[in-house]
Protein backbone atom coordinates (compact mmCIF):
# COMPACT_ATOMS: atom_id res chain seq x y z
CA UNK A 1 0.00 0.00 0.00
CA UNK A 2 2.84 2.41 0.88
CA UNK A 3 4.52 1.90 -2.48
CA UNK A 4 1.27 2.73 -4.32
CA UNK A 5 0.83 5.89 -2.29
CA UNK A 6 4.38 6.94 -3.03
CA UNK A 7 3.84 6.38 -6.73
CA UNK A 8 0.61 8.34 -6.59
CA UNK A 9 2.23 11.28 -4.81
CA UNK A 10 5.15 11.15 -7.27
CA UNK A 11 2.73 11.21 -10.22
CA UNK A 12 0.85 14.14 -8.69
CA UNK A 13 4.08 16.05 -8.25
CA UNK A 14 4.88 15.50 -11.98
CA UNK A 15 1.48 16.46 -13.42
CA UNK A 16 1.90 20.29 -13.29
CA UNK A 17 5.13 19.98 -15.22
CA UNK A 18 3.53 17.67 -17.80
CA UNK A 19 0.66 20.12 -18.30
CA UNK A 20 3.12 22.96 -18.74
CA UNK A 21 5.03 20.94 -21.34
CA UNK A 22 1.76 20.29 -23.23
CA UNK A 23 0.89 23.99 -23.21
CA UNK A 24 4.39 24.86 -24.45
CA UNK A 25 4.10 22.39 -27.32
CA UNK A 26 0.71 23.75 -28.33
CA UNK A 27 2.01 27.31 -28.14
CA UNK A 28 4.99 26.44 -30.34
CA UNK A 29 2.73 24.80 -32.92
CA UNK A 30 0.35 27.75 -32.89
CA UNK A 31 3.25 30.14 -33.36
CA UNK A 32 4.52 28.01 -36.24
CA UNK A 33 1.11 28.17 -37.90
CA UNK A 34 0.96 31.94 -37.44
CA UNK A 35 4.44 32.32 -38.93
CA UNK A 36 3.48 30.11 -41.89
CA UNK A 37 0.25 32.04 -42.48
CA UNK A 38 2.15 35.33 -42.32
CA UNK A 39 4.72 34.01 -44.80
CA UNK A 40 1.99 32.68 -47.10
CA UNK A 41 -0.73 35.20 -46.40
CA UNK A 42 -2.19 35.28 -49.94
CA UNK A 43 -2.47 31.51 -50.01
CA UNK A 44 -4.03 31.69 -46.58
CA UNK A 45 -6.59 34.26 -47.68
CA UNK A 46 -7.61 32.19 -50.70
CA UNK A 47 -7.78 29.03 -48.61
CA UNK A 48 -9.85 30.79 -45.99
CA UNK A 49 -12.33 32.03 -48.58
CA UNK A 50 -12.64 28.56 -50.09
CA UNK A 51 -13.21 27.08 -46.65
CA UNK A 52 -15.80 29.74 -45.84
CA UNK A 53 -17.64 29.03 -49.12
CA UNK A 54 -17.70 25.28 -48.53
CA UNK A 55 -18.90 25.72 -44.95
CA UNK A 56 -21.64 28.16 -45.99
CA UNK A 57 -22.76 25.82 -48.80
CA UNK A 58 -23.16 22.78 -46.58
CA UNK A 59 -24.48 24.92 -43.75
CA UNK A 60 -27.13 26.37 -46.05
CA UNK A 61 -28.27 22.90 -47.15
CA UNK A 62 -28.43 21.78 -43.54
CA UNK A 63 -30.43 24.85 -42.50
CA UNK A 64 -32.84 24.51 -45.44
CA UNK A 65 -33.44 20.87 -44.59
CA UNK A 66 -34.12 21.73 -40.96
CA UNK A 67 -36.60 24.46 -41.93
CA UNK A 68 -38.35 22.21 -44.45
CA UNK A 69 -38.57 19.46 -41.87
CA UNK A 70 -40.13 21.88 -39.40
CA UNK A 71 -42.66 22.99 -42.05
CA UNK A 72 -43.58 19.37 -42.78
CA UNK A 73 -43.99 18.62 -39.11
CA UNK A 74 -46.15 21.70 -38.61
CA UNK A 75 -48.30 20.82 -41.64
CA UNK A 76 -48.75 17.28 -40.35
CA UNK A 77 -49.75 18.58 -36.90
CA UNK A 78 -52.20 21.05 -38.43
CA UNK A 79 -53.73 18.33 -40.60
CA UNK A 80 -54.16 16.01 -37.64
CA UNK A 81 -55.75 18.80 -35.57
CA UNK A 82 -58.12 19.62 -38.43
CA UNK A 83 -59.10 15.96 -38.72
CA UNK A 84 -59.73 15.83 -34.98
CA UNK A 85 -61.97 18.88 -35.15
CA UNK A 86 -63.91 17.34 -38.02
CA UNK A 87 -64.80 18.66 -41.45
CA UNK A 88 -66.94 21.80 -41.37
CA UNK A 89 -70.37 21.62 -42.90
CA UNK A 90 -70.89 22.80 -46.45
CA UNK A 91 -71.91 26.46 -46.63
CA UNK A 92 -75.59 26.91 -47.32
CA UNK A 93 -75.26 30.22 -49.15
CA UNK A 94 -76.87 30.31 -52.59
CA UNK A 95 -75.53 32.53 -55.35
CA UNK A 96 -77.42 33.80 -58.34
CA UNK A 97 -74.31 33.59 -60.53
CA UNK A 98 -70.87 32.04 -60.36
CA UNK A 99 -69.43 35.55 -60.45
CA UNK A 100 -71.14 36.35 -57.14
CA UNK A 101 -69.10 33.83 -55.15
CA UNK A 102 -66.69 35.81 -52.94
CA UNK A 103 -63.01 35.64 -53.78
CA UNK A 104 -63.35 33.94 -57.17
CA UNK A 105 -62.37 35.42 -60.53
CA UNK A 106 -65.02 35.99 -63.17
CA UNK A 107 -65.71 32.61 -64.71
CA UNK A 108 -67.04 33.10 -68.20
CA UNK A 109 -65.76 32.73 -71.73
CA UNK A 110 -67.29 36.07 -72.68
CA UNK A 111 -65.11 39.17 -72.79
CA UNK A 112 -66.56 42.66 -72.43
CA UNK A 113 -67.85 44.06 -75.71
CA UNK A 114 -66.87 40.97 -77.69
CA UNK A 115 -69.97 38.81 -78.34
CA UNK A 116 -69.15 35.75 -80.43
CA UNK A 117 -71.16 35.20 -83.62
CA UNK A 118 -72.87 31.94 -84.46
CA UNK A 119 -70.86 29.72 -86.81
CA UNK A 120 -72.05 27.43 -89.58
CA UNK A 121 -70.14 24.59 -91.22
CA UNK A 122 -70.65 21.51 -93.34
CA UNK A 123 -69.71 17.87 -92.72
CA UNK A 124 -66.32 17.07 -94.21
CA UNK A 125 -64.24 14.13 -95.25
CA UNK A 126 -61.81 12.95 -92.60
CA UNK A 127 -58.08 13.08 -93.18
CA UNK A 128 -56.04 9.84 -92.99
CA UNK A 129 -54.61 10.69 -89.54
CA UNK A 130 -58.09 11.20 -88.14
CA UNK A 131 -59.43 8.01 -89.71
CA UNK A 132 -56.69 6.11 -87.90
CA UNK A 133 -57.65 7.77 -84.62
CA UNK A 134 -61.33 7.07 -85.20
CA UNK A 135 -60.78 3.42 -86.07
CA UNK A 136 -58.94 2.63 -82.84
CA UNK A 137 -61.19 1.54 -79.99
CA UNK A 138 -58.23 2.21 -77.68
CA UNK A 139 -58.67 5.97 -78.08
CA UNK A 140 -59.67 7.53 -74.77
CA UNK A 141 -62.45 9.60 -76.31
CA UNK A 142 -64.11 6.43 -77.57
CA UNK A 143 -63.72 4.51 -74.30
CA UNK A 144 -65.23 7.34 -72.24
CA UNK A 145 -67.93 8.36 -74.73
CA UNK A 146 -71.62 8.13 -73.89
CA UNK A 147 -73.05 5.51 -76.29
CA UNK A 148 -75.10 7.04 -79.09
CA UNK A 149 -76.22 4.87 -82.01
CA UNK A 150 -78.45 6.90 -84.35
CA UNK A 151 -76.33 9.60 -85.98
CA UNK A 152 -78.31 10.24 -89.13
CA UNK A 153 -82.07 10.09 -88.63
CA UNK A 154 -82.37 13.52 -86.97
CA UNK A 155 -80.21 16.64 -86.55
CA UNK A 156 -77.93 16.37 -83.53
CA UNK A 157 -77.81 18.95 -80.73
CA UNK A 158 -74.83 18.84 -78.36
CA UNK A 159 -75.23 21.15 -75.36
CA UNK A 160 -71.96 21.80 -73.51
CA UNK A 161 -72.06 23.36 -70.04
CA UNK A 162 -68.71 25.03 -69.25
CA UNK A 163 -67.27 26.12 -65.88
CA UNK A 164 -68.74 23.14 -64.05
CA UNK A 165 -67.40 22.31 -60.60
CA UNK A 166 -66.84 25.77 -59.09
CA UNK A 167 -70.36 26.63 -57.92
CA UNK A 168 -71.23 23.17 -56.63
CA UNK A 169 -74.99 23.67 -56.06
CA UNK A 170 -75.45 25.00 -59.61
CA UNK A 171 -73.14 22.37 -61.04
CA UNK A 172 -75.35 19.73 -59.44
CA UNK A 173 -78.40 21.37 -60.98
CA UNK A 174 -76.66 21.19 -64.37
CA UNK A 175 -76.05 17.44 -64.21
CA UNK A 176 -79.60 16.86 -62.98
CA UNK A 177 -80.94 18.26 -66.28
CA UNK A 178 -82.19 15.78 -68.92
CA UNK A 179 -79.30 14.34 -70.92
CA UNK A 180 -77.09 13.45 -72.44
CA UNK A 181 -75.38 16.80 -71.95
CA UNK A 182 -71.63 17.40 -72.10
CA UNK A 183 -70.27 18.92 -68.87
CA UNK A 184 -66.87 20.62 -68.92
CA UNK A 185 -65.13 20.74 -65.51
CA UNK A 186 -62.53 23.31 -64.52
CA UNK A 187 -59.40 21.52 -63.26
CA UNK A 188 -59.14 23.57 -60.05
CA UNK A 189 -62.65 22.79 -58.79
CA UNK A 190 -62.93 21.25 -55.31
CA UNK A 191 -64.05 17.63 -54.94
CA UNK A 192 -63.48 17.39 -58.68
CA UNK A 193 -63.32 13.62 -59.00
CA UNK A 194 -66.45 13.10 -56.91
CA UNK A 195 -68.37 15.73 -58.88
CA UNK A 196 -67.25 14.24 -62.20
CA UNK A 197 -68.32 10.74 -61.14
CA UNK A 198 -71.72 12.06 -60.06
CA UNK A 199 -72.24 13.80 -63.41
CA UNK A 200 -71.15 10.72 -65.38
CA UNK A 201 -73.49 8.54 -63.34
CA UNK A 202 -76.39 10.70 -64.58
CA UNK A 203 -75.49 9.77 -68.18
CA UNK A 204 -73.63 12.93 -69.19
CA UNK A 205 -70.39 13.11 -71.13
CA UNK A 206 -67.41 14.90 -69.57
CA UNK A 207 -64.80 17.37 -70.82
CA UNK A 208 -61.85 19.08 -69.16
CA UNK A 209 -62.23 22.89 -69.33
CA UNK A 210 -58.62 24.00 -69.74
CA UNK A 211 -57.89 27.65 -68.74
CA UNK A 212 -56.12 29.69 -71.42
CA UNK A 213 -55.06 33.31 -71.70
CA UNK A 214 -57.68 35.80 -72.99
CA UNK A 215 -56.97 38.99 -74.91
CA UNK A 216 -58.78 41.11 -72.33
CA UNK A 217 -58.11 41.55 -68.62
CA UNK A 218 -60.43 38.78 -67.42
CA UNK A 219 -58.87 36.25 -65.05
CA UNK A 220 -58.83 32.70 -66.47
CA UNK A 221 -57.95 31.24 -63.06
CA UNK A 222 -54.85 29.51 -61.66
CA UNK A 223 -52.29 27.75 -63.88
CA UNK A 224 -53.77 29.07 -67.12
CA UNK A 225 -51.83 28.53 -70.35
CA UNK A 226 -50.14 31.80 -71.33
CA UNK A 227 -48.32 32.78 -74.52
CA UNK A 228 -45.38 33.97 -72.39
CA UNK A 229 -44.70 30.52 -70.91
CA UNK A 230 -41.91 28.25 -72.08
CA UNK A 231 -42.72 25.03 -73.89
CA UNK A 232 -41.72 23.04 -70.79
CA UNK A 233 -44.01 25.10 -68.54
CA UNK A 234 -46.92 24.70 -70.97
CA UNK A 235 -46.45 20.93 -70.93
CA UNK A 236 -46.25 20.91 -67.14
CA UNK A 237 -49.42 22.95 -66.64
CA UNK A 238 -51.32 20.95 -69.26
CA UNK A 239 -50.24 17.65 -67.71
CA UNK A 240 -51.34 18.81 -64.26
CA UNK A 241 -54.77 19.76 -65.61
CA UNK A 242 -55.13 16.50 -67.57
CA UNK A 243 -54.34 14.55 -64.39
CA UNK A 244 -56.88 16.43 -62.25
CA UNK A 245 -59.62 13.84 -62.85
CA UNK A 246 -60.51 11.10 -65.31
CA UNK A 247 -63.40 9.72 -67.33
CA UNK A 248 -63.53 12.64 -69.76
CA UNK A 249 -63.52 12.39 -73.57
CA UNK A 250 -61.49 15.49 -74.35
CA UNK A 251 -60.73 19.11 -73.69
CA UNK A 252 -62.16 22.50 -74.55
CA UNK A 253 -60.65 25.89 -73.81
CA UNK A 254 -61.75 28.17 -70.98
CA UNK A 255 -61.40 31.74 -72.31
CA UNK A 256 -58.25 31.52 -74.48
CA UNK A 257 -59.03 34.20 -77.07
CA UNK A 258 -55.32 35.05 -77.07
CA UNK A 259 -53.74 31.65 -76.50
CA UNK A 260 -55.83 29.82 -79.14
CA UNK A 261 -54.42 32.18 -81.78
CA UNK A 262 -50.85 31.30 -80.69
CA UNK A 263 -49.88 28.43 -83.00
CA UNK A 264 -46.67 27.25 -81.22
CA UNK A 265 -48.44 26.97 -77.87
CA UNK A 266 -51.46 25.22 -79.37
CA UNK A 267 -49.16 22.70 -81.09
CA UNK A 268 -47.58 21.86 -77.72
CA UNK A 269 -50.98 21.39 -76.09
CA UNK A 270 -52.54 19.41 -78.93
CA UNK A 271 -49.60 17.00 -78.98
CA UNK A 272 -50.44 16.10 -75.39
CA UNK A 273 -54.12 15.59 -76.28
CA UNK A 274 -53.11 13.33 -79.16
CA UNK A 275 -50.77 11.31 -76.96
CA UNK A 276 -53.64 10.61 -74.57
CA UNK A 277 -56.21 9.82 -77.25
CA UNK A 278 -58.41 12.82 -76.44
CA UNK A 279 -60.63 14.96 -78.65
CA UNK A 280 -60.57 18.76 -78.73
CA UNK A 281 -63.54 21.12 -78.76
CA UNK A 282 -62.48 24.57 -79.93
CA UNK A 283 -64.75 26.94 -78.00
CA UNK A 284 -63.94 29.58 -80.62
CA UNK A 285 -63.63 32.45 -78.16
CA UNK A 286 -61.77 34.21 -80.98
CA UNK A 287 -62.54 34.22 -84.69
CA UNK A 288 -58.77 33.95 -85.23
CA UNK A 289 -58.44 30.70 -83.25
CA UNK A 290 -56.16 28.14 -84.90
CA UNK A 291 -57.25 25.35 -82.55
CA UNK A 292 -59.73 23.42 -84.69
CA UNK A 293 -57.77 23.73 -87.95
CA UNK A 294 -54.48 22.83 -86.28
CA UNK A 295 -56.09 19.82 -84.60
CA UNK A 296 -57.28 18.61 -88.00
CA UNK A 297 -53.75 19.00 -89.41
CA UNK A 298 -52.19 17.11 -86.49
CA UNK A 299 -54.69 14.25 -86.53
CA UNK A 300 -56.42 15.20 -83.28
CA UNK A 301 -60.18 14.50 -83.39
CA UNK A 302 -61.90 17.88 -83.07
CA UNK A 303 -65.12 19.85 -83.30
CA UNK A 304 -65.95 23.54 -82.93
CA UNK A 305 -68.52 25.59 -81.07
CA UNK A 306 -71.36 27.04 -83.14
CA UNK A 307 -73.56 28.94 -80.66
CA UNK A 308 -72.85 30.65 -77.33
CA UNK A 309 -76.04 30.59 -75.30
CA UNK A 310 -75.38 33.18 -72.60
CA UNK A 311 -72.97 35.93 -73.62
CA UNK A 312 -76.03 37.96 -72.63
CA UNK A 313 -77.31 36.26 -69.47
CA UNK A 314 -80.86 37.60 -69.63
CA UNK A 315 -83.52 34.91 -69.82
CA UNK A 316 -85.00 36.22 -73.07
CA UNK A 317 -81.58 36.28 -74.70
CA UNK A 318 -80.82 32.68 -73.71
CA UNK A 319 -84.18 31.57 -75.08
CA UNK A 320 -83.43 33.31 -78.41
CA UNK A 321 -80.06 31.57 -78.55
CA UNK A 322 -81.71 28.20 -77.98
CA UNK A 323 -84.05 28.89 -80.91
CA UNK A 324 -80.97 29.80 -82.96
CA UNK A 325 -79.38 26.50 -81.90
CA UNK A 326 -82.36 24.63 -83.36
CA UNK A 327 -82.04 26.51 -86.65
CA UNK A 328 -78.32 25.78 -87.01
CA UNK A 329 -78.90 22.08 -86.27
CA UNK A 330 -81.51 21.87 -89.02
CA UNK A 331 -79.29 23.73 -91.54
CA UNK A 332 -76.18 21.62 -91.13
CA UNK A 333 -77.35 18.43 -89.40
CA UNK A 334 -75.58 19.06 -86.08
CA UNK A 335 -74.77 21.88 -83.68
CA UNK A 336 -72.59 22.48 -80.63
CA UNK A 337 -74.02 25.05 -78.20
CA UNK A 338 -72.05 26.20 -75.16
CA UNK A 339 -73.58 27.65 -72.02
CA UNK A 340 -72.68 28.11 -68.36
CA UNK A 341 -74.33 27.20 -65.05
CA UNK A 342 -75.94 30.62 -64.63
CA UNK A 343 -79.41 30.84 -63.13
CA UNK A 344 -81.03 31.98 -66.37
CA UNK A 345 -79.23 29.38 -68.49
CA UNK A 346 -80.25 26.52 -66.20
CA UNK A 347 -83.85 27.76 -66.16
CA UNK A 348 -84.03 28.11 -69.94
CA UNK A 349 -82.46 24.68 -70.52
CA UNK A 350 -84.84 23.10 -68.02
CA UNK A 351 -87.76 24.44 -70.07
CA UNK A 352 -86.29 23.64 -73.50
CA UNK A 353 -84.65 20.22 -73.22
CA UNK A 354 -87.80 18.08 -72.57
CA UNK A 355 -89.41 19.26 -75.83
CA UNK A 356 -86.41 18.79 -78.08
CA UNK A 357 -87.34 15.33 -79.35
CA UNK A 358 -90.85 16.47 -80.28
CA UNK A 359 -89.25 19.11 -82.53
CA UNK A 360 -87.48 16.42 -84.55
CA UNK A 361 -84.07 17.02 -82.96
CA UNK A 362 -81.85 14.59 -81.01
CA UNK A 363 -79.97 15.64 -77.88
CA UNK A 364 -76.52 14.10 -78.29
CA UNK A 365 -73.13 13.99 -76.53
CA UNK A 366 -70.18 15.86 -78.05
CA UNK A 367 -68.62 12.64 -79.35
CA UNK A 368 -71.71 11.95 -81.47
CA UNK A 369 -71.28 15.32 -83.19
CA UNK A 370 -67.58 14.51 -83.62
CA UNK A 371 -68.45 11.28 -85.42
CA UNK A 372 -71.13 12.87 -87.58
CA UNK A 373 -69.05 15.92 -88.48
CA UNK A 374 -66.22 13.70 -89.73
CA UNK A 375 -68.35 10.95 -91.30
CA UNK A 376 -67.32 8.27 -88.78
CA UNK A 377 -69.92 5.55 -88.21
Amino acid sequence: MASRKNRSRKANRKSPKSAQNLRDRLQRRFNAVVIWIHAHRWHSIVGGLVLLFVCSLFGGYWLAERLESRDRDRLARDTVEEMKRGTPAEPTAKYARIEDIPGLPKYTDAEPGQPRPTLDEKPRAAKPQQLAAAASSAETWRRNAVPFADLNSRPLVAVVIDDVGIDRPRSKRAWELPGPLTLSFLPYAKDLRDQARAARARGHELLLHLPMEPTGRADPGPNALLVSLSDAELRQRTTAALDSFDGYVGVNNHMGSRFTTFRPGMETVLRQFKGRGLMFLDSRTSAQSVGDQLAQEMGVPSIARHVFLDDDESLDSVRRKLAETEAVARRQGFVVAIGHPHETTLQALGEWLPGLQAKGLALAPATAVLRKRNGWD
